[in-house]
């Protein structure tokens, strides 16, 4: 907690120093040649948001299905967006002792990247999740309690990224995602894309149960693979008056995952290889003001696949979502941020372009 507050206070402080400097005036503070869309890219965009996003899904337990959860609150984060660049810091509240001794305790770290450009836009991902509990321990015998089974050492690495191709110049979605655009005409457009995950899933064996009983399993299971999805879909921002908006979102697609599962016992260790094709859906819809200076919304995404649950498999977050809530504003960027990106620009001219 202390390390939470700490970097809030840094980025804090980071905010009141930009502001001092915003009093000197930007000559290139926006673009008006495109009626549909006003450029604040080269304005630095810090925005505050709080989300409850979560790590959840499903695998075998005991011969039945449990459904894995991550102990953890809501994230707080720091949005930085400066050109095609959109970067994003967060930490999260601490537990109570009583939530600790019920769920157990999470070690969680992630990256998040975005690029984003005028027609394409690329995200990356990294997570890195460790100690779980098993939310729907009533299922397995404990019923007069608020503990749930805790699974300490499994352990999640997944990598995932997505590419995606905007058809129409006129549908800003760095006024979406990065707020470094604003949307002044309502405007859709079509989008294609593909989404990936490469995952990898270990330390099923270790077992926390109630009283403090600890036990490792003989017989258990661990799990990587990489799935890729394919979709297409259509985005549209609606504008109510001046800089209020409504923004909403449905990709629905085709994925393939193809997995390979480890079964350990204690006479040997065995792998098995396999795959399942699935439908996918991400869709979204946020709303709120995006002003020349100010801006604030919030928001709701949905997320889920039909691939089916079995018992040698693991089905890494097959209904996700997620509400947020953000505050921003747009300073003069400072020659710490603009010198270094301009310096990329310079050195990857395709950054240069209208892409």
């Amino acid at each position: 907690m202390n390390k939470s507050c700490l970097l809030l206070i840094v980025l804090l402080n980071t905010i009141f120093v930009l502001s001092q400097n915003n009093v000197e005036k930007d000559s290139s503070v926006a673009d008006t040649n495109n009626l549909y869309i006003e450029d604040h890219n080269k304005q630095l965009n810090i925005k505050f948001d709080i989300t409850n996003d979560q790590v959840k899904y499903f695998m075998p337990y005991e011969g039945e299905r449990a459904v894995i959860k991550t102990n953890l609150k809501a994230s707080l984060g720091f949005v930085f967006s400066y050109k095609f660049l959109s970067v994003r810091l967060g930490v999260r509240p601490g537990l109570s002792d009583s939530e600790i001794e019920n769920k157990g305790e999470t070690d969680f770290f992630r990256i998040k990247l975005k690029l984003l450009f005028d027609k394409w836009t690329y995200r990356f991902e990294y997570n890195y999740t460790r100690g779980f509990y098993i939310d729907n321990t009533d299922d397995f015998g404990i019923f007069d309690s608020d503990f749930r089974i805790q699974l300490p050492n499994l352990t999640t690495n997944i990598i995932s990224g997505s590419s995606h191709y905007n058809f129409n110049e006129n549908y800003s979605v760095k006024a979406v995602e990065s707020n470094t655009e604003i949307q002044l005409k309502s405007a859709g457009s079509f989008s294609v894309g593909i989404n990936y995950n490469f995952y990898d899933v270990a330390g099923t064996n270790k077992v926390n149960g109630e009283n403090g009983d600890i036990y490792y399993k003989s017989n258990y299971n661990e799990y990587n693979g990489f799935s890729a999805i394919l979709n297409a879909g259509y985005h549209y921002t609606y504008i109510i008056h001046s800089y209020w908006y409504i923004n909403i979102r449905a990709n629905p697609g085709i994925g393939i995952d193809f997995y390979e599962t480890t079964y350990h016992s204690e006479e040997s260790e065995e792998k098995e290889k396999d795959n399942e094709t699935f439908f996918a859906l991400s869709s979204g819809f946020s709303a709120g003001y995006n002003g020349k200076k100010y801006y604030f919304g919030s928001g709701f995404n949905y997320n889920m696949n039909s691939e089916k649950y079995n018992d040698d498999n693991i089905n890494l977050q097959p209904i996700k979502y997620n509400f947020h809530v953000f505050i921003g504003y747009r300073f003069k960027a400072p020659k710490q941020v603009s010198k270094p990106i301009d310096l990329i620009e310079d050195k990857v001219p395709i950054l240069q372009d209208k892409n």
